[in-house]
């Protein structure tokens, strides 16, 4: 899957291609074993604090030649009993996991990225303090590392891969492909077109695993069945008290998850992105 970044009133296409391997609805073959691997099953019930972890998520990204930090820093898209993914759309999730208006419902999420790369550029951002203190840095020698973190609430982000003096690669589309040329070969088409060409050792390679990690087991039961959890309109009125509270308008909007003006007003209030 190609991937691409939102610029100033433009789509940018980027080489950066995603691959899934266990989504909340299905998983390839034969990757059990990583999934359910130990080391982050242990990682994640020691960040949170309890060992009732449910590994669900699993992708890949590879990177060529993108000479720049992927956005200003980012959180991933949260869950919360009886509100996530699967019914909801990400922004509004976001909003909701910024607001800290719904915590006694958030279901945690662990997140390990790690590296399988021997550049020394294409690390990792984070900021564990908060947006409003200075990054930290994961970069250099990281092959076969990983780092495990609560990337829902913590901004993070992509550091520039490839030579900076050579740009953005350009000419991609969506359609575009990274295809295997023989042995340690690769190269980027679309249609035919070759748009770069580049041995096994030049590509940027993470991957992610995420887990729910639950409180106890009548939180994994009330997420798993839906029962006894958030509706939008619960999630409307404390959003609209708390509006009311901040000074900002509480004018109910006719369609909460698609109004534009509903959207500026609840991201404006409630996310902040990192200055540094």
């Amino acid at each position: 899957e190609m991937r691409s970044q939102s610029g100033p009133g433009e789509m940018i296409i980027v080489s950066n291609f995603r691959g899934d391997w266990a989504t909340l609805e299905d998983k390839v073959d034969g990757i059990d074993p990583l999934l359910n691997h130990d080391g982050f099953r242990q990682a994640a019930a020691r960040l949170f604090e309890s060992d009732h972890v449910v590994p669900w998520g699993l992708y890949s990204n590879i990177t060529w030649q993108i000479p720049f930090d992927q956005g200003a820093g980012h959180t991933d898209v949260p869950a919360f009993v009886g509100v996530d993914r699967t019914e909801y759309p990400t922004w509004f999730l976001n909003v909701m996991g910024h607001s800290g208006l719904f915590e006694e419902e958030r279901v945690d999420i662990a997140t390990a990225v790690s590296w399988f790369y021997r550049g020394n550029d294409g690390g990792f951002s984070y900021w564990p303090d908060g947006p409003s203190q200075d990054a930290q840095l994961h970069e250099g020698d990281i092959f076969n590392t990983a780092l495990m973190g609560d990337n829902d609430r913590m901004y993070h982000r992509v550091r520039p891969t490839g030579d900076r003096s050579k740009g953005l690669l350009g000419g991609l589309s969506l359609s575009s492909r990274l295809e295997h040329d023989g042995e340690d070969r690769w190269a980027i088409r679309t249609d035919g077109t070759t748009h770069a060409e580049m041995a096994f050792d030049k590509l940027r390679i993470s991957v992610s695993w995420k887990a729910y990690v639950y409180r106890n087991e009548e939180q994994r039961r009330r997420h798993e069945s839906g029962s006894d959890g958030l509706s939008l309109d619960e999630v409307m009125g404390r959003f609209l008290k708390d509006l009311k509270t901040r000074g900002a308008s509480s004018t109910p909007p006719t369609d909460p998850l698609h109004e534009e003006e509903f959207i500026q007003r609840l991201t404006g209030a409630y996310v902040n992105s990192p200055q540094s």
